[in-house]
């Protein structure tokens, strides 16, 4: 009968394990779960790291960035037509681009900024909303 000799210390353990398999849940639960904004966030930095490959592509071919707006290729690209409460624009100058993804998820007048340019293909969040 080795467990009743141990049966105070084998509680306490099984108690300890519990603990610690309920806080791992908790912990994937929170790392795993996104909210509908945090799945609008993932969309716009994929789109802005398409917009950064389709530019450094175009670069690399003709040597200039393409140049996006209303008036030449809008409408080709459904920048204004994209999924999701995003809007984007992207200004194009002779030595680089700025790609920018902006929502106002609050309605509070206040857009979240996500950028990228020329210089890189990650977007960076320059203004919270």
């Amino acid at each position: 009968m080795f467990f009743w000799k141990y049966r105070d210390l084998l509680h306490q353990v099984g108690v300890i394990i519990g603990l610690l398999i309920l806080m791992c849940v908790v912990l994937f639960y929170q790392f795993t779960y996104r909210t509908p904004e945090d799945a609008e966030r993932e969309r716009a930095r994929i789109m802005l790291q398409r917009i950064a490959a389709l530019q450094h592509a175009y670069r690399s071919e003709y040597g200039t960035y393409l140049p996006i707006d209303e008036k030449n290729n809008s409408r080709i690209l459904q920048l204004n037509n994209a999924p999701g409460r995003f809007r984007y624009r992207v200004t194009v100058s002779e030595d680089g681009f700025m790609a920018y993804a902006e929502a106002d998820f609050d309605r509070d007048g206040k857009a979240e900024v996500w950028v990228v340019d020329a210089t890189g293909s990650d977007p960076v969040l320059k203004h919270e909303d």
